[in-house]
Parts: C-alpha cells; sequence; structure tokens
C-alpha cells in the first residue's frame, strides 16, 4: 500500500450543526475510496451533486495526502478566482473542527493567485512549508508579471557585460516605471543601483534595510526572497545570448534625463514583457524536471473540457482551458503524482467532454499509474473501451429520444383506457400491459439503452463518484420533501401566468413575428418575457449598439434575425408601456416576481432572485426597492394611525434613539442582545460584543425592521417592545432571537477564526441607511450605481451581476447567509457557481429560465446545501419558475422541463433552439421520472450504516 494515499483516521468530518453524523459518514467514506482509488490509478473525478459538501471531502483526502507523505510536499488546490476566498475560509473551519490539537499544528495552507507566489511558497523551508497550497485559475498559464523578476532579469542581461556603471545609473533614475513596481519613490536614491550590484538571494536583507515592506506591495510574506529561488536558477543557468534583446533595448534608454526617455522606457517595458514569456517556459519546464508534488485537487474541473462545441462554450473559462493545456501534455505535465478533480455537473458534458477531462490524468507523473509503462498502457486501454462503451450509449439513448418523440397521447393507454398523465401510463408499461406498436418501439428503444447504460456505468465506475442528494429533508425530518417546485402561477395547476388587457396585444405580436422566422430562435420574445426593458434590449442590440444583455453571452443567439419583419417589432415597442418603475412593474412575470417577493419580505424570508438579462435585474431591483419602500411606510403608518409621511418622520426619529446613549431603548436592545451573545466565548470578548452589538442595533433601527417587527403602536418603545420584536417569528417557524442566536452559534461553533472576522467585517461594511442619500451611495460600487435611479435604492435590495465588483460580490454573498441585511438578492448567474446562500434563506425565483437544466440546478443549489436553513426548521426549499402561459414562455418551461430529465441519459444534449425545434419539443410526451432513474447512472460509493467501520 502506498502510504501517502491512505486515509488518516485522526480526521472527524461531523461538525455538529453544520454537517450531520450522516453526512459525515458519506464524505468520509468517500474520502477513503477515493484514497483507495488513487493507490492504483492516476486521478479520479468526485461529482456529487450541488451541496454536498465537496470541499471537505477534497480537503480530508488532501490533508490525509499531505501528512502522510515522507517528503512533507505540497498538495496543489486549483480554484477559480471566484472561490479563492472561500477555499481557505473552509479550510480554516477543517482544521479547526475536523483535526484534533495534534494534527492541527502539522497544517497550514498558503494562497497564491500568481506564478511567482506559488513558486515562493514551494521554496518554504521545511518547517515553515504549507501543507496546502490553493492556486487561483490562470495562475500557472498566466506567466511572470512581478516586478522582482523583471529586475533579476535585467540584473542577468547586464552581467558580464563591459561598462555596464553608466547604464546602472541611468537605470537607477527609471527603475520603478521601468518595473511598473509601486517603489517609484524609489527612483535615483540609489537603491537600485545597490540591488544590480548585488545577488538576488541578498535583496530581501537590502530592501529591509531600506524599510520597504514588500508585504505591504504585493502580499508576499516579509520572509520570502523577492525571486523565487527556481526563477533564479533559470536565470542562472541562462546564456548571456539569451537576453541580449533585454540588454540592446535597455542601452536605448538616455544616460541622462531627456525628452526622449519616457519613451524609451516604454520600448524596454515592452521587450521586457515580452522576453519574460520564454523565461517562464524555461521555468515550467524546469519544475517539471527537479520536482514532483504527491496530489493536484482543481475544483470546477468541468471547464477542462474541450471548448469547440457549443454546449460546451456555456461553460467556458479562458483561464481553465490554459490551466488544462499545461496540466494534460504542456510543461505541468509529470509534476502531479495524482489528481483529484471536483464538479457538480459532469454530464452537462457531451461524453466526448467528459472523457477529455478523464484525459488530463494522463499529465500525471509515471508513478500515479500502476506499474510504470505497463500501467500506463492499460490507462490507455481503459480509456478507449470507456469512450467505445460511451459512444455505444450515446446512440441507444438518441435511438429512445427518437423514438419517445413518435409518441402521442392516443399511445399512452391504461387498461385500454387513455392513461391520466405518462407517470401512470409507464407504471402500466412496468408491470406489463399491453402497448400500441409506437409504444413496443419505445420499450424496446428504453431495453437496449438500458442495457448499453450499465455497461458504460461499469467502465465509468472506477473513474467517477456521484452521489444524489436524498430528496427528503434528513432526521428528523425525513417525511418532509426536500424541496417543492411551485411552477406558472405558483398555485399548482402550472398553468402559467395570466396576460392582462394591457399586456395581450404585445405578446400576441411577438408571437405573429416569430411565426415569420420558424427556422431561429425568436431572442426578442425571451426578452419580452422577461421584462419589457429586455426586449428593448435586444432590439437595441440588433439595431448594432454596444453592450452585453447578458453575463451569458455565449452562443450568438442575443440577436434578433435579420428577416423579422420590423412592422411588427416597431409595433410591439410603440406598444409597451414606458415611463417610471409602476408601468416597469405591470410587466406579467415582473410583477408576479414583485408579489412573491413582497409577500416573502413581509414574512421576514430571504429570497434569491436569478434573472438571466442585465436589464431585468435592473428592473427588479427598481420596483422590488420601490414596493418595499412603500409597504414599509404603509405597515407604519397603521401601526401609528397617522399619515403615511408622518409615519416616515416618526420612523425616523424612533431610529435616531437606537443611537442615543440615554435612550432606555437602546439601553434595552444593548442588553438584551448581550444576553444572547454571552454564552459563546469566542464572541463574548469586548471587541466582539461591541461589535456584534452595533450590527444588530443598525438593522433593527431601520424601517424594514420596524415597521415588521416593533410594536410601533405603543406610545413607549422599551424592553418590552424590544422583546416583542425578538420573539416575532419568519415564516418559517424561526424568532429573530433564535436566528440571531443560531448565527452566534455558527460563528462559534461551524467557523474557523477567519470566517468569523469575514463575516462581522462583511455585516460591518454593508449600509443599511433607510433612505438612499450619500451615506447608501458609498456603500454601492459604481458598477451597482451605473443606470440607476439612486433614490430609489433600498439597501437591503441588493443586485449581483457580472459587472459587481469581485469584493462587493464576496460582502454581499456573506451577509445575506445572516439574518441582516441585505435580505432580497437579485442575482445573474455570477452567483451560480461556489456560492453559499442556504444559511438564512429557503426560497428561490428562476424569474428567467435557462434552455440548460444543469444551470438551474447549480442556482438552486445555492439555498440546498448541507446544513441549510431548510434542514434547521424542518420545511421544504421553495423553488418558484414563473411563466407566462400560452406564450413562448411556457414553452421554453416545456422544453426544459422535459430535458432535465433528459439531461443525464443524454450526456451533453445539444438540441436546437428555434422556433420550430421547440414547438415540436414542448408538443412531445414528458419523460416519466421513474423511466429516468432506471436509465440515469449510479456511481454513489455505498454509506455504511451507523456503528460500521468505514477504513
Amino acid at each position: 500500500m502506498t502510504r501517502s494515499f491512505a486515509f488518516n483516521n485522526a480526521i472527524n468530518l461531523h461538525v455538529e450543526r453544520r454537517i450531520s453524523p450522516e453526512d459525515a459518514r458519506r464524505q468520509t467514506n468517500t474520502a477513503i475510496e477515493i484514497l483507495r482509488r488513487l493507490r492504483e490509478q492516476p486521478g479520479v473525478v468526485l461529482a456529487d451533486e450541488v451541496g454536498m459538501g465537496k470541499t471537505f471531502i477534497a480537503l480530508a483526502v488532501g490533508v490525509s495526502v499531505a501528512l502522510n507523505d515522507r517528503k512533507r510536499r505540497q498538495v496543489v488546490v486549483m480554484v477559480p478566482p471566484s472561490l479563492k476566498e472561500k477555499w481557505p475560509r473552509d479550510f480554516d473551519v477543517f482544521r479547526e473542527r475536523c483535526l484534533p490539537a495534534a494534527l492541527r499544528e502539522m497544517v497550514a495552507a498558503g494562497s497564491a493567485d500568481s506564478a511567482v507566489a506559488f513558486l515562493k511558497l514551494l521554496d518554504d523551508p521545511e518547517e515553515r512549508r504549507k501543507s496546502l497550497v490553493f492556486v487561483t485559475h490562470g495562475a500557472m498559464s498566466r506567466g511572470l508579471t512581478d516586478r522582482w523578476v523583471k529586475l533579476a532579469l535585467i540584473q542577468k542581461a547586464l552581467k558580464g557585460r563591459h561598462d555596464t556603471e553608466g547604464l546602472k545609473r541611468a537605470l537607477d533614475r527609471v527603475m520603478g516605471h521601468l518595473i511598473r513596481s509601486a517603489s517609484e519613490r524609489l527612483d535615483g536614491r540609489g537603491l537600485w543601483h545597490k540591488l544590480l550590484d548585488a545577488d538576488a538571494s541578498r535583496w530581501l536583507r537590502i530592501l529591509q534595510r531600506e524599510g520597504i515592506d514588500l508585504k505591504s506591495e504585493d502580499g508576499t510574506a516579509p520572509e520570502d526572497d523577492p525571486v523565487p529561488q527556481l526563477i533564479a536558477d533559470v536565470l542562472s543557468d541562462m546564456r548571456a545570448a539569451d537576453t541580449n534583446a533585454v540588454y540592446d533595448v535597455l542601452q536605448e534608454i538616455p544616460l541622462r534625463q531627456s525628452k526622449n526617455m519616457p519613451e524609451r522606457v516604454k520600448d524596454a517595458r515592452q521587450v521586457i514583457q515580452e522576453q519574460l514569456v520564454p523565461l517562464w517556459a524555461r521555468c515550467l519546464g524546469s519544475i517539471k524536471e527537479k520536482l514532483t508534488l504527491p496530489l493536484l485537487i482543481l475544483d470546477e474541473a468541468h471547464h477542462l473540457k474541450n471548448p469547440e462545441t457549443r454546449l460546451a462554450s456555456l461553460f467556458h473559462d479562458h483561464e481553465a482551458e490554459a490551466d488544462a493545456a499545461e496540466l494534460g501534455h504542456g510543461s505541468l505535465a509529470g509534476v502531479f503524482e495524482r489528481m483529484l478533480f471536483l464538479t457538480a455537473t459532469p454530464f452537462q458534458l457531451g461524453h466526448e467532454e467528459l472523457c477529455a477531462v478523464l484525459d488530463r490524468f494522463a499529465g500525471t507523473d509515471k508513478s500515479g499509474f500502476a506499474a510504470g509503462a505497463a500501467g500506463q498502457t492499460a490507462y490507455q486501454v481503459q480509456m478507449k473501451g470507456l469512450r467505445l462503451s460511451l459512444d455505444r450509449a450515446k446512440v441507444s439513448a438518441v435511438a429512445l429520444d427518437h423514438a419517445w418523440g413518435k409518441l402521442r397521447s392516443t399511445d399512452l393507454l391504461c387498461n385500454g383506457e387513455p392513461a391520466s398523465s405518462a407517470e401512470q401510463w409507464w407504471a402500466g408499461v412496468e408491470r406489463g400491459e399491453a402497448l400500441t406498436n409506437t409504444a413496443k418501439e419505445v420499450l424496446e428503444r428504453f431495453r437496449a439503452a438500458q442495457r448499453d447504460l450499465r455497461d458504460a456505468e461499469e467502465k465509468l465506475k472506477p473513474w467517477v463518484i456521484r452521489h444524489l442528494k436524498p430528496r427528503q429533508l434528513p432526521a428528523p425530518f425525513e417525511s418532509i420533501v426536500r424541496r417543492e417546485r411551485r411552477a406558472g402561477e405558483g398555485n399548482g395547476d402550472q398553468s402559467g401566468i395570466g396576460l392582462g388587457a394591457e399586456a395581450i396585444l404585445p405578446f400576441l405580436l411577438a408571437a405573429r413575428a416569430s411565426f415569420h422566422t420558424p427556422k431561429s430562435r425568436p431572442v426578442f420574445a425571451e426578452g419580452l418575457a422577461s421584462s419589457y426593458e429586455a426586449f428593448l434590449d435586444t432590439r437595441r442590440r440588433n439595431l448594432g449598439r454596444t453592450g452585453r444583455l447578458t453575463d451569458e453571452d455565449d452562443d450568438g443567439s442575443s440577436v434578433t434575425p435579420p428577416n423579422v419583419s420590423s412592422w411588427y417589432l416597431d409595433e410591439l415597442e410603440r406598444l409597451l408601456p414606458g415611463g417610471d418603475w409602476r408601468t416597469s412593474a405591470s410587466h406579467p412575470k415582473v410583477a408576479w416576481t414583485l408579489e412573491r417577493v413582497l409577500s416573502l419580505w413581509r414574512h421576514v424570508e430571504k429570497v434569491v432572485v436569478f434573472c438571466h438579462y442585465i436589464s431585468t435585474g435592473r428592473t427588479l431591483r427598481q420596483v422590488i426597492s420601490n414596493a418595499i419602500r412603500a409597504e414599509i411606510t404603509a405597515m407604519a403608518a397603521k401601526k401609528l394611525k397617522c399619515s403615511e409621511t408622518a409615519a416616515e418622520d416618526e420612523m425616523e426619529r424612533i431610529g435616531k434613539r437606537f443611537f442615543d446613549v440615554d435612550s432606555p431603548l437602546r439601553a434595552s436592545l444593548d442588553e438584551l442582545v448581550q444576553e444572547i451573545i454571552r454564552p459563546f466565548p469566542a464572541l463574548a470578548t469586548p471587541e466582539r460584543t461591541a461589535t456584534l452589538t452595533e450590527i444588530v442595533r443598525r438593522n433593527l433601527r431601520t424601517p424594514a425592521f420596524l415597521a415588521r417587527f416593533f410594536p410601533l403602536e405603543q406610545e413607549q418603545l422599551g424592553r418590552g417592545a424590544v422583546l416583542d420584536a425578538l420573539e416575532n417569528k419568519d415564516q418559517s417557524g424561526l424568532s429573530l432571537r433564535s436566528l440571531i442566536e443560531r448565527f452566534c452559534d455558527f460563528l462559534e461553533d461551524q467557523c474557523g477564526e477567519r470566517d468569523r472576522e469575514s463575516y462581522l467585517g462583511a455585516l460591518s461594511r454593508i449600509q443599511v441607511g433607510s433612505h438612499a442619500g450619500t451615506d447608501v451611495r458609498d456603500s454601492y460600487s459604481p458598477e451597482e450605481l451605473e443606470d440607476a435611479d439612486t433614490e430609489s435604492l433600498m439597501p437591503n435590495v441588493r443586485l449581483v451581476n457580472g459587472r459587481t465588483r469581485s469584493d462587493t460580490r464576496q460582502r454581499l454573498m456573506l451577509a445575506f447567509n445572516t439574518p441582516f441585511y441585505p435580505e432580497v438578492l437579485v442575482a445573474s448567474s455570477v452567483l451560480a457557481e461556489g456560492v453559499d446562500l442556504h444559511l438564512n434563506s429557503r426560497h428561490v425565483i428562476h424569474h428567467d429560465l435557462c434552455w440548460n437544466p444543469s444551470t438551474l440546478e447549480q442556482r438552486t443549489g445555492r439555498v440546498d446545501r448541507i446544513g441549510s436553513k431548510a434542514e434547521r426548521c424542518g420545511l421544504s426549499i421553495q423553488v418558484m419558475l414563473p411563466f407566462i402561459g400560452q406564450t413562448q414562455d411556457e414553452k421554453m418551461y416545456r422544453v426544459v422541463m422535459d430535458r432535465e430529465r433528459w439531461f443525464q441519459v443524454l450526456m451533453g444534449e445539444d438540441y436546437r433552439l428555434d422556433l420550430e425545434s421547440t414547438e415540436k419539443l414542448a408538443e412531445r410526451v414528458p419523460f416519466p421520472e421513474a423511466a429516468a432513474r432506471a436509465l440515469v447512472f449510479d456511481l454513489s460509493v455505498p454509506t455504511p450504516v451507523q456503528g460500521e467501520s468505514v477504513v
């Protein structure tokens, strides 16, 4: 047995109230199985469904490998840029909650988002070496941009040349500008000359003597040499001729200040940057020659597929693609002994693409194969066999799909009578009831597909592990369905949202316009179903204006087909209502979404609204903000029995009392909040108690909380009013007090120290002002404010899309996961992967559908995760899928829901989205869930029962 790939039995994945014993047993067993497989094969794909804790499984595997590695080599974890902060936070929790004290001291992690930072972590001496290194996707393929490496390259170019003193003095005056250093203020002081004359290994001491804080400039730890040893070695081995281009351009820099100096420096800067490319290629080659690392863990591995197909473009990631080239057959091939890939959506890839991901395992070191060259040959044979098997399964599944498309309602007979549903008919098929000829063909094709899929499943099992999420909530709520899907109007009959008299004609014109282009995708009709603003954007885009319609414009279909009659679209545009937010809110689906969000807000429930179009997101933010503002005023006026203007003034006055040090209201609230905090030692320090008290006070004094929680009708608001507010319950039956207590418990027992600071820091920075004055505007990024009516913004309603700055996005995600602001997130698919929004929300609205069912699943997975609010309160997650009846929107819904069941049968299915094809797909007999379950791959690892050993 290879000791490096053995599970460390001291790891305990059960984190009280965060990871249940049942989930911990499954995760532990999965980690053990992954390590067992890695002893004999180069890699494994972990493909559990969204929200099942792949991160903790991967950390258990990575830490086990690192602790068992006799050379104390690092395990590398490559993560998308959007998750570069989340993985280290999760590691802190894992380290503090899952490892005993003795191991905790032996395990540490470092992060790198550049090639140089990564190499510096590899340089660390054994006593400072990190067990895990988190590397951002693209770091190893972007190359070198570091200023100290540029300085080292310049030093190499000057070394051994004659009469360079004058040139060094000239460079001393401009070096900061030349290497784009934040230390331009050091130009002309002689420091650069001194560094050029010294070995790079001495630069750190020189810089420290000069008072230069490296960490403040690039995040490098002060004890790290500015130039990693591997780069220094590569430079040392280079010939002088290799740096001729740099030396020649440096000589063009004037020895004295002149008007040509800026232009010469610019030219030199460009040449130096160009010469870093071959330098980095040499470094990558040197890594491969001098270093092997025991394990690479790569998150969101579905980005590593062949990017050429249209379906693949839905998940295209240029940096991950570049990483893939390096890992599979490039300079990093052979650096890693084993690979573990993580993805929640392996079957959204075509089978060729899935095999392309598995092919990356060929880039492991030869020790990753069971028996050297013979093992590599066996691996290639296995991959070839898997491809052939998946080919057969695809052919059979496509044949079944075609046969199923011939079914008509007249074929669905049960005991000779028309069946009430496809599900009832299929149950009769399984019992052996008589079938029509068309149904017989379907059954024949089904059995062939089942046979070929089982064969492919057996060949895929060694390489992919996948568990499906239970369809019921965990104990003690096993009788509760995990998700409730509410489609159409959400009333159970799936009839769709009706069109009011004012909306009928625009949608009728959209249908007529679509009729004239049956071979084209009616994007304008999809936009109209989203919002009036989205339709107008599709028209403007088609008329040649720039700008993105969505965060996911990637399939070339986001413009109106050129042969659509302009008369229809001109008339449609003329008929659309225009004006203030009320006319935007008159759109049928916008009105539906607004009504649901407002209802949930009244009942103190947080909600995530996903939309596809950027303009729809802006519209929803505006109409929801305005509606909540009006609702707050109306609720307060009713309680206070006064006019709305007077109610606004009174809430402003009450809000100020929360910050009056002599106010009984403030004193009562502070006292009660501190009572809640006191049982939690990690939070009960004076500083943290003050921070949490301030956070609660800032949120409770807002009109949004005052109007819903406080008995404003009482003449005096004191301790009794605060107690009433704290006992106010949300729709899930959880009081505000219990939500705050649970949040404190989460910070105390379920977070690492970095997590605690991140949550508290996010809440402290979130603006909760009652009006969109300067203070609130200051809390929004310029991208959030662009095209926004700042007077209509409410701080508890936030928009997150691709234009939102990364730090703002992270702050909003963390804060949403608490009982406080924001309460409504309007989001695009930028929040569809690797994001936790589940701790205080169990409601998600898919305002816009997506043709890819896996994208909908990823979005829903944000609130359906281990430790979710639904699991705590024992109530189902509410998944809302509104669609407008008898329009293109309803056809899209019917198609997507049916294809959701076909998606794991027809791997990477790609189907036409033009009107004619959509019409046919929408008319098909729905594929029964029981039939889909019988065909889906089972790639799970059996979990032992409680008390049974998993080792």
